[in-house]
């Protein structure tokens, strides 16, 4: 299967933080994330993780990993899929 892999990892710890897949490559709040695919909750805020991605998943429709506050839509984190 697929995985997104996350490496040498650091981000803000927060509420309810998840690991979604952007259509944008570059959305800077929840009004140009558009749609996105929920990998889970964060597993941690510091540290080497992976995350299963769905085996029909078509990754050449999706722009950007992006580390997202769900109670709050807020956008904590972005990286550019290449």
């Amino acid at each position: 299967g697929k995985f997104l892999r996350l490496e040498n990892f650091e981000v803000t710890n927060g509420p309810q933080l998840h690991v979604i897949l952007g259509v944008d490559d570059n959305p800077y709040n929840h009004a140009t994330l558009g749609d996105y695919l929920d990998l889970g909750p964060l597993k941690g805020n510091i540290g080497d993780q992976n995350y299963a991605i769905p085996a029909d998943t078509d990754l050449n429709a999706y722009g950007s990993v992006v580390i997202y506050c769900v109670p709050f839509r807020a956008i904590f984190a972005i990286a550019p899929i290449k």
